[in-house]
C-alpha cells in the first residue's frame, strides 16, 4: 500500500520524475486550483510539449465537474445507514484496505462511498471514503486526493479531520475522523428550528469557515446535508471536495479583497452566489452567501431562492430578493441573513468572523449592536424595513452606538495567566500553556506581546495590568482538563473600557495539545487583524499531534524553567527529558533543555560548572534545530552557548536569527544585549535591553540586567534608579539586589552596598556566589580584614564543593592581590566560565588593564580590541 501524508502544502514532484500516470495525477492536482485564465499557459510550461500529457489532463479537467458528484455524501455515522440495498459496493465488512478493517457501510454519493472502519493498530474507528468500483472515473479518484490535500491542513473541532490519504491495490481512499450524528437537513427536518439551536449551530459553522478562510481555503458547497451535528451537540463541516485555495498572495487576515481560482460554477445551485454564477471568480464572501441561504434554511424551513428549473433558480438568485422572514424571527437575526445574502459582494458580510460575531451578540442578547451596524451597511435592510420601524429602533441604536464605539487596532497585547483547577498539575499546565500561547502569537504576528512575566506584577486587575503594561488589550481566559480532552475559554477584553471584544472557546482531545494551542493563537491573530508571514502561518496549520503526557511535560518543564532557580531548573530538566524520551522529535522540548543548561552553569542561579553544562546546552540547541531550523527558541539558546564560548560572530547571528523569528520574545534580546556589552557596544546594547523591557515591563530579569550593563558603562546614577525599581518590583528576588550592591558600591555608597548583600546572603541561604559578593564590596569598603576572611572560607570550600571561579578574582583585585586575583582568573579562562565573556568591561578588572598576563587573557578569549568608557 503507498500511504502519503495528506498535506496542501507537500510539495508535488515534477512530471518527469514520476510515471505516466501519476505525471497526469500531479499535473491534474496542480491545474485544478488554477484560474482558468492562466491555465493555459501554465499547462504549456508544466506538460513540457508532451501533447499526449496534456491531452490526458485536459480529459480530466473537462470531467471534473461530474466527479464533484463524489462528494455529495458526508463522512458521518447516520442512524440506519447500515442497510445497504442495491448498492453494488466495493468494500465489506470485514475486509481490510490499508491497515483498516471494514466495519459498515455508512453512505453513497455519485460516485462515491464512505464506510465505518477500524485502524487495527490503536482500534480507533474511523471514516473511509473511496470511489466506488463499478462508476469509477479518473477525475473523480483524483477529486479524493484533492479534497485530501485541502482538508487535511484544516484543526478545527467544528471541521471533519483528515487523518491520511492513501491507495491500496490501486484503490484510492481518504480516513477521516469518525463524526457520529446525523446531518444538520435531518436534524431540522421540514419546519424551521428553533432559534436557539439555529443559532448556536450556526456560530460553529461561520467559526468553522474562519478557521478555513484563515488556513487559505473556501468551501464552496456549504449546506445543510454538509453539516453534520454530533453527539455532543456541535456542529462539524464535512467535505472539502470541492473547496479552493486562496490566491498565494492573500493573507488570512484580508479576504475581502481575495479571490480564489475558479474554472467554472461548482457546488450546489440554489447556494451559490450570484458572482459565482456569473462566472467570476469564488472568494470568502461565496462561502458567507451560503452560509445566508443555510441560515435562512434553518429560520424559515424553506429556501430563499427556488424555482421550477435550473434556468428559474439561477435567475432568482441573480435578480430576486428573498422572500421576507416572519417577524417571530428576531429583527437583527433578520438583518444578519440579508447582509450575508447582498447580491453585491462588496456589500456582503466580508468575513465569516463577522457573521460568527453578529450571531453570538443575538444570542447573548447583545442584538442592538449588531442590527445598528447591519442596517448602516445593508442596502437590502434597507429596503426589507419599512421607514416607521426603523423611527421606532432609532433610539436604541443610538445608544448601542455610544456604549460601542469603533473598535481601536490593538497593538500591544498582555495575555493574563489562564485560570485553571485547583492542583498543582493544574497549575504548572496552565502557567505552561499561557507562556507558550503568548510566545507563539509574538511568533507569529506582528503586535507586541506583553510578557505573562510581567502580568503578574503589574496590577491588581486585569484592566489595571493591561493599562500598566501598555497594552490595548487583554487575553484572559480558562482552561479545563478532563480525561477526554482539554477545554480553553478566551476573551479578548479592551484595555480602555473593559468591554469584551472577542470570546471563543477551544476542545480538542486529550493527544491535542498543540493543535488548541495553535488554534488558540490563529484565532487570536485573525480577531486582531494581526499580519501572519506565510512561514508562520504554516506553522500554525502544519500542527503535529503528540501523546497528551508529553505535551504535559513539557508546559510543566516551562512552568518550572519560569521560576528560575537551582531547584526549579532541576525540575525542569527532569520534565523536558521525559518529553524528549516519549517523543524524540518534539523539538521545543530540546529547545528550554537547551535553556535549562544554560542557566545551571551560570554564577548567580547555577549548581555547577559549565564545563559540564554547556555541551550538553549546545548539544540539545543544535539537536532542536536539526528538527526544526526555524524554531526561535533553539536559535537563541545556541546564541547563548556561543556567547560565552566567545563565538563572537555566530553568537550574533544566532541572535539575530531568533529575533528575527520571533520579534516579540524579550530573552533573546536581553542575551543578545549582554554579548553587545561584551564587546563595549554599550549604546547598541541599552537599545536591545530597553525594547526588552517594552516587551516585558515588569521583569525583574530585564531590569536588573539594565542596570547591570548601566553600571559597566559607567551610568552609575542610572543603574541605581534601575535596579532600584527591579527590587522595589521583587523585593525577594536575590539578582536585583546582587547588582545593586555592585552599582552602589560603586557610587561609593557603601554601607547600603553592605546592607543589600546582606539580604543576598539571607535570600540565597548564603551561597558560595552570596559569600564571594560580600568579600568584593568588604574590600571594596576597605574592610580588608573581613574580606579576607571570606576569601579564605571561599578557598577552603573550593575543595569540597564546586565554586565557580569566575567570581573571586574581583574582590582580590579590590584588596590589590593582583597574582591572586590572575591566578583565579586563569582558573576561570580553563572553565570557560561565563565570567570571561566580560574581561574587557568587568569594573571590577579595570585594574589589571596594563598587566601582560591580563592582556594575554583577553586575546585568548577574543577581546582584546574591546575599549570601555
Amino acid at each position: 500500500m503507498l500511504c502519503i501524508l495528506a498535506t496542501a502544502d507537500t510539495p508535488t514532484p515534477r512530471p518527469q520524475q514520476q510515471s505516466d500516470w501519476a505525471r497526469v495525477k500531479a499535473v491534474f492536482l496542480e491545474a485544478i486550483d488554477i484560474a482558468e485564465e492562466d491555465r493555459t499557459a501554465w499547462l504549456d510550461e508544466a506538460c513540457a510539449g508532451d501533447a499526449a500529457l496534456g491531452r490526458e489532463v485536459a480529459s480530466l479537467l473537462a470531467s471534473d465537474r461530474d466527479a464533484a458528484l463524489l462528494f455529495e455524501t458526508p463522512a458521518a455515522a447516520m442512524p440506519g445507514a447500515g442497510g445497504f440495498g442495491s448498492i453494488a459496493l466495493t468494500l465489506v465488512p470485514g475486509s481490510r484496505i490499508g491497515h483498516y478493517e471494514i466495519l459498515g457501510f455508512i453512505g453513497a454519493g455519485g460516485m462515491g462511498e464512505v464506510y465505518r472502519a477500524r485502524d487495527v493498530r490503536d482500534g480507533r474507528e474511523v471514516a473511509i471514503k473511496t470511489v466506488n468500483a463499478a462508476r469509477a472515473h479518473p477525475a473523480g479518484e483524483l477529486r479524493l486526493l484533492h479534497e485530501a490535500r485541502h482538508a487535511s491542513t484544516l484543526r478545527h473541532p467544528g471541521i471533519c479531520a483528515i487523518h491520511e490519504a492513501g491507495e491500496d491495490a490501486g484503490l484510492p481512499f481518504i480516513v477521516m475522523e469518525l463524526v457520529e450524528g446525523r446531518t444538520l437537513a435531518d436534524v431540522q427536518g421540514d419546519g424551521p428550528l428553533p432559534i436557539e439551536p439555529a443559532l448556536r449551530y450556526a456560530i460553529d459553522i461561520a467559526d468553522a469557515l474562519e478557521h478555513a478562510h484563515a488556513s487559505g481555503l473556501i468551501h464552496r458547497d456549504l449546506k445543510r446535508s454538509n453539516v453534520v451535528i454530533a453527539r455532543d451537540d456541535r456542529a462539524v463541516v464535512l467535505d472539502f471536495g470541492l473547496a479552493k485555495r486562496l490566491p498565494e498572495r492573500s493573507t488570512a487576515h484580508s479576504l475581502d479583497s481575495l479571490t480564489a481560482t475558479g474554472q467554472g460554477p461548482s457546488g450546489t445551485l440554489t447556494h451559490m452566489a450570484p458572482e459565482v454564477l456569473q462566472g467570476r471568480r469564488a472568494d470568502a464572501r461565496a462561502d458567507v452567501w451560503a452560509l445566508g441561504v443555510l441560515l435562512y434554511e434553518l429560520v424559515t424551513g424553506e429556501l430563499p431562492f427556488r424555482g421550477r428549473t435550473p434556468f428559474e433558480t439561477s435567475s432568482a438568485i441573480l435578480a430576486d430578493p428573498p422572500k421576507a422572514i416572519a417577524r417571530a424571527v428576531p429583527l437583527a437575526l433578520r438583518l444578519v441573513i440579508a447582509r450575508c445574502l447582498e447580491k453585491d459582494p462588496s456589500l456582503r458580510c466580508q468575513h465569516a468572523r463577522d457573521v460568527r460575531d453578529a450571531l453570538r451578540s443575538i444570542r447573548e442578547r447583545r442584538s442592538w449592536p449588531v442590527a445598528a451596524r447591519l442596517l448602516v451597511t445593508s442596502r437590502t435592510a434597507q429596503r426589507r424595513f419599512a421607514l416607521s420601524a426603523l423611527a421606532l429602533i432609532g433610539a436604541a441604536l443610538t445608544v448601542a452606538f455610544a456604549v460601542r464605539p469603533a473598535e481601536r487596532r490593538i497593538h500591544a497585547i498582555a495575555v493574563m495567566p489562564l485560570e485553571h483547577g485547583g492542583t498543582a498539575d493544574d497549575a504548572a499546565y496552565a502557567g505552561g500553556m499561557t507562556d507558550a500561547i503568548a510566545a507563539q502569537l509574538g511568533a507569529s504576528a506582528n503586535v507586541r506581546v506583553v510578557s505573562t512575566a510581567s502580568v503578574s506584577r503589574a496590577g491588581r486587575t486585569p484592566l489595571e495590568a493591561g493599562r500598566a503594561l501598555g497594552a490595548d488589550g487583554m487575553i484572559l481566559g480558562a482552561l479545563r482538563r478532563t480525561p477526554r480532552g482539554i477545554e480553553l475559554d478566551l476573551r479578548l477584553v479592551d484595555a480602555v473600557d473593559g468591554a469584551t471584544r472577542w470570546s471563543q472557546s477551544f476542545v480538542r482531545g486529550p493527544r491535542d495539545g498543540l493543535v488548541l494551542q495553535a488554534e488558540a493563537v490563529r484565532a487570536l491573530a485573525a480577531r486582531i487583524d494581526a499580519a501572519v508571514t506565510p512561514e508562520a502561518r504554516e506553522r500554525l496549520t502544519l500542527v503535529p499531534a503528540i501523546g497528551p503526557e508529553v505535551y504535559e511535560a513539557y508546559l510543566k518543564g516551562r512552568y518550572e524553567w519560569n521560576q528560575r532557580t537551582a531547584e526549579s531548573l532541576q525540575r525542569a530538566v527532569s520534565h523536558f527529558e521525559r518529553a524528549i524520551a516519549l517523543d524524540p522529535t518534539y523539538a521545543p522540548a530540546y529547545a528550554r533543555l537547551a535553556d535549562c543548561f544554560n542557566l545551571l552553569g551560570t554564577v548567580m542561579v547555577g549548581s555547577g560548572s559549565p564545563r559540564t553544562y554547556r555541551p550538553r546546552a549546545e548539544a540539545a540547541a543544535i539537536k532542536a534545530l536539526q528538527i526544526d531550523p526555524d524554531l526561535a527558541e533553539a536559535h537563541a539558546a545556541l546564541g547563548y552557548v556561543r556567547h560565552y564560548s566567545w563565538q563572537w560572530d555566530a553568537a550574533e547571528q544566532s541572535f539575530l536569527r531568533a529575533i528575527e523569528l520571533n520579534p516579540s520574545a524579550p530573552l533573546p534580546r536581553l542575551w543578545y544585549a549582554n554579548l553587545l556589552m561584551s564587546r563595549g557596544r554599550f549604546d547598541e546594547s541599552l537599545r536591545q535591553a530597553f525594547t526588552a523591557r517594552d516587551l516585558d515591563p515588569f521583569s525583574l530579569v530585564v531590569h536588573t540586567n539594565i542596570g547591570w550593563v548601566q553600571t559597566n558603562a559607567r551610568r552609575t546614577n542610572d543603574a541605581i534608579a534601575t535596579l532600584g525599581r527591579a527590587v522595589a518590583l521583587g523585593p525577594s528576588y536575590p539578582q536585583a539586589r546582587w547588582r545593586l550592591a555592585g552599582a552602589l558600591s560603586e557610587a561609593g555608597r557603601h554601607e547600603e552596598a553592605l546592607a543589600e548583600v546582606d539580604r543576598v546572603r539571607q535570600l540565597t541561604n548564603r551561597s558560595t556566589s552570596s559569600l564571594a559578593l560580600f568579600a568584593h564590596i568588604s574590600a571594596t569598603a576597605g574592610r580588608a580584614g573581613e574580606a579576607r576572611r571570606i576569601l579564605a572560607q571561599l578557598n577552603e570550600m573550593a575543595t569540597r564543593t564546586y565554586v565557580s571561579p569566575g567570581i573571586i578574582p574581583g574582590a582580590y583585585v579590590r584588596l590589590g592581590d593582583h597574582d591572586s586575583a590572575l591566578a583565579w582568573l586563569e582558573r576561570a579562562y580553563n572553565e570557560r566560565a561565563n565570567s570571561t565573556a566580560y574581561l574587557a568591561v568587568d569594573l571590577d578588572l579595570q585594574p589589571l588593564r596594563n598587566d601582560p598576563r591580563y592582556q594575554s587573557l583577553l586575546r585568548r578569549v577574543g577581546l582584546a580590541d574591546v575599549r570601555v568608557p
